[in-house]
């Protein structure tokens, strides 16, 4: 029966225009999955400097940070491992985009979707489960199985901390910021993570409770940065989420001049995102002209092949200690 569901979501990704293994062009150049993970190779930080001010420094330097989708998946590496950050940040990204999600226990891990089936060896809703029935899985792969388990938010955090890397925090439905702030605060993290929000009341509540951590709201508008600061979020903790689906320069440059640093991703489906577009001809200057037109932070989906395209860029963003 297990079986016949995986092939059927394999049709119904495929219809959505997903490709059949969403790892499948996720990065390049992966690790076999059998090779042990290293320890992590740490980076000069800035140990006096906050992580709002590294930021002034990446936009005011002209680099930009890449973001790996999901931790930057291959087909041996499944999204949302520690695991698989590490390996992402060994081959180049400083930051990864993690999904975390409650158990019913109410423990914090790393998992994208309500339900365990897609990602892992397990069945049913992630909030039906315990934590010790979850890490009992292995974690999956578009084409395999490998060794590695759900990890939980706490040791995501840690590893960041550890690494000197920047872990973007996606609350999914079941999770609430409560706990995931108080997991930050736990793992002194702070200086490691951007929270994301996906409307003006979510940054509000997420400012409130932690007016020094970096949260990301979407912005379409100067008139709607303007909006929000009215409602009390600072400029200096707030990154603006400007979409995947059509670049922007002109509303970058308006919200750098206001001292906000803006993220732009090129992550999608393959019928629709721009990582598929731009690598079609296998010449990715389209993400120098992202750069060259003011963006500073990029979420992708092809971490290994965009972060070598953009390696002047991210020796720029390495002077700010990314």
């Amino acid at each position: 029966m297990r079986l016949l569901l995986a092939a059927a979501s394999l049709i119904v990704l495929s219809a959505c225009g997903e490709p059949a293994d969403p790892t499948a062009t996720a990065s390049t150049d992966a690790v076999a999955a059998s090779t042990p993970v290293a320890e992590p190779k740490t980076r000069p930080s800035f140990s006096t400097m906050k992580l709002a001010e590294r930021l002034d420094c990446l936009r005011d330097s002209g680099g930009i940070l890449l973001i790996g989708h999901r931790g930057g998946p291959t087909r041996d590496y499944p999204e949302n491992a520690v695991e698989t950050l590490q390996r992402t940040f060994d081959a180049g990204t400083r930051a990864m985009e993690v999904d975390i999600a409650e158990t019913k226990d109410g423990h914090l891990i790393l998992m994208h979707d309500d339900d365990l089936e897609r990602t892992t060896t397990g069945e049913g809703l992630v909030a039906d489960h315990t934590l010790a029935d979850i890490q009992k899985l292995k974690l999956e792969t578009g084409s395999k199985t490998t060794d590695f388990a759900p990890p939980t938010l706490q040791a995501a955090l840690e590893w960041a901390v550890k690494t000197n890397a920047i872990v973007e925090l996606d609350k999914k439905r079941s999770a609430q910021y409560g706990p995931i702030i108080a997991a930050v605060r736990a793992a002194k993290a702070e200086n490691n993570v951007f929270v994301i929000t996906y409307n003006d009341d979510q940054a509000v509540e997420v400012h409130t409770q932690a007016p020094d951590l970096i949260i990301t709201a979407t912005i379409n508008s100067v008139e709607q940065l303007d909006d929000l600061l009215s409602r009390g979020v600072k400029a200096e903790t707030l990154l603006a989420w400007t979409g995947n689906t059509e670049p922007r320069p002109d509303l970058w440059k308006a919200l750098a001049a206001r001292g906000i640093e803006s993220i732009f991703g090129t992550n999608g489906s393959r019928e629709n995102g721009f990582d598929y577009r731009y690598w079609e001809d296998d010449d990715g200057a389209e993400y120098n002209a992202l750069a060259a037109d003011g963006l500073p932070i990029l979420v992708t989906s092809i971490t290994d092949k965009t972060s070598r395209q953009l390696n002047a860029e991210r020796d720029k963003a390495g002077s700010c200690s990314f």
